[in-house]
């Protein structure tokens, strides 16, 4: 009876929500810029949407990865405004909503594809979501997008479990931004993911007011890392609150 007051899984087999932009087939300019933010299921209230178009307004990000995207429908607000296409997953169903990563773009998305987490997080038994998308640059480049949610509360055998898989889609691509939640709330688990980063050769951004972040028993739990490209600019919105997580905000050249 309890079953009806938890998530549900989603089907595995099920295909991402993919929408395309207006018009664009590539990121137009050689500097780009990615908004990475755990919404924490927020994103349909009235405070969350004037913060969004907040920051749409003063940083227009060409890329943008959510966390914890609710949806009431197959719609999203991105829908309101078609510069940007996106891809939608979701790792959990509840009372006709479901929750997931968004990876949005103003650049036709080449790949849209997500990965289930092999171990599943306890009591509400649902896995955690990775999403690969791939655009191309305007000089015909690829550049792999990866957004992660990563696995909390079980052992660390299981988070590395999900750390190799990140690892298998990480590895053939010369220009990648991994980025996300990886829930690094303690020494050992951010010690498992810096070693798959570096062995990977990815680079990961210094906030410089990094005491912003979320953080967990003092550990911060949201990173972007890249490689292949120049950052040039990053930041925190610190200020923004319609979320336990603040926004980061990261300016690349390539």
């Amino acid at each position: 009876m309890y079953r009806k007051l938890l998530p549900w899984c989603i089907d595995p087999y099920k295909t991402p929500l993919c929408i395309k932009p207006i018009d664009n087939c590539h990121l137009k300019d050689k500097t780009f810029t990615l908004l990475n933010w755990n919404v924490h299921k927020n994103n349909h209230s009235f405070q969350w949407l004037h913060d969004f178009h907040h920051i749409l307004h003063h940083y227009s990000p060409d890329l943008i990865t959510f966390q914890e995207y609710q949806t009431k429908s197959k719609r999203s607000i991105l829908d309101q405004n078609r510069d940007y296409g996106y891809g939608f997953f979701p790792n959990i169903q509840m009372r006709g909503k479901e929750y997931g990563l968004l990876n949005a773009s103003k650049s036709l998305i080449d790949l849209c594809n997500p990965l289930y987490s092999q171990h599943l997080e306890p009591l509400i038994k649902t896995p955690k979501v990775s999403l690969f998308t791939q655009y191309k640059l305007f000089d015909g480049q690829k550049l792999a997008i990866i957004n992660t949610h990563m696995i909390n509360f079980v052992q660390s055998d299981k988070y590395l479990a999900q750390i190799k898989q990140l690892e298998k889609l990480c590895k053939d691509h010369q220009k990648l931004i991994l980025t996300g939640d990886f829930n690094t709330w303690n020494t050992r688990r951010m010690h498992l993911l810096q070693e798959m980063t570096k062995a990977l050769g990815l680079t990961q951004i210094d906030f410089e007011i990094n005491h912003h972040k979320k953080r967990y028993f003092a550990h911060a739990l949201d990173h972007v890392f890249y490689k292949g490209l120049t950052p040039k600019k990053q930041t925190i919105l610190h200020k923004i609150k319609t979320s336990d997580h603040k926004p980061l905000i990261v300016t690349f050249s390539h």
